[in-house]
């Protein structure tokens, strides 16, 4: 086994076919063939591939196979780039995923601190819902993620960063504004959700389920909490999200809804793959711990 045979695997599944990959990889078809010969008998598969209905699919032995390929590959690529890194002076390009809405504040200064001190580099920082920027990590689109824990630690190291406390808003007009209610109380209302991720939808049903209570109606589910926060204006909906949310949008359209025994937390943190190395992330986890609020 070697990085060009587990590359080429990759890219057969990517293009989903053998002729496809060949012409990316600019080899021959039996060039390619070849490679996942040696890979199937390195690992003792007996078929990396099997052809269903004309297409290709990969084996239930080869599926154990692609998340550790995925993160060899982007361990060596990353290696790569950190010798190149010592050799020439720290250059190249830094990929960030998001998916806290807590990092919005304070990660863009610590990565500005971060940038004095490497000036050669630049950071592509993107913001998107949490399991699409899991993903994105996985198959190395970026190198660092913020967001919640992974359900799965085994390609990922993990540190936790902050708790953060779920409340409920509405806006400053809503009927239930300014009063002390129950969770029962809210059952009856339209809900708006600051999220797409199953993991906080569950947690949300969830809320509700433990206590014997209806499973209260989801009107409109956003990735956007702008658009989210919007929906509350002139409306009676609630809206289900993170206490930085309050936090963030301080005004008076808005109104945190005071509930009785509800306490519902979310750790987040930092996540890479396994065996990630930068000075870069060294740097930014200094400059970010430095600067969050206690």
């Amino acid at each position: 086994m070697n990085l060009i045979e587990l590359k080429t695997f990759l890219t057969v599944i990517e293009e989903n076919g053998i002729t496809a990959a060949a012409h990316r990889l600019n080899l021959t078809q039996p060039a390619v063939s070849k490679r996942l010969e040696n890979l199937k008998q390195s690992f003792g598969i007996k078929d990396l591939f099997n052809r269903d209905s004309g297409s290709l699919k990969v084996s239930k032995d080869a599926e154990i196979l692609i998340p550790y390929a995925k993160n060899i590959v982007a361990l060596a690529e990353n290696a790569k780039n950190e010798v190149l890194n010592y050799s020439n002076g720290t250059k190249g390009k830094i990929y960030i995923g998001t998916g806290a809405s807590w990092t919005l504040s304070i990660l863009p200064a610590a990565i500005a601190k971060t940038l004095d001190q490497f000036p050669d580099l630049v950071v592509d920082l993107n913001v998107d819902v949490p399991d699409t920027q899991l993903k994105k990590l996985a198959n190395n689109k970026i190198d660092i993620l913020f967001a919640r824990k992974p359900e799965k630690l085994n390609f990922y190291d993990y540190k936790p960063l902050r708790n953060d406390s779920f409340i409920v808003m509405s806006s400053s007009n809503h009927p239930l504004s300014k009063k002390q209610v129950s969770l029962d109380d809210l059952v009856s209302f339209r809900w708006a959700i600051s999220t797409t991720a199953k993991q906080t939808q569950e947690l949300f049903f969830n809320l509700f389920n433990s206590r014997g209570l209806p499973q209260p109606l989801i009107s409109l589910s956003t990735n956007s909490l702008h658009m989210a926060l919007n929906s509350l204006v002139n409306s009676e909906l609630l809206l289900f999200t993170t206490i930085n949310t309050l936090e963030n949008y301080k005004s008076s359209a808005y109104s945190k809804i005071n509930i009785r025994d509800f306490e519902i937390s979310r750790e987040t943190g930092v996540i890479t793959r396994k065996g990630y190395k930068s000075v870069f992330y060294k740097n930014l986890m200094e400059n970010l711990i430095d600067i969050m609020p206690e």
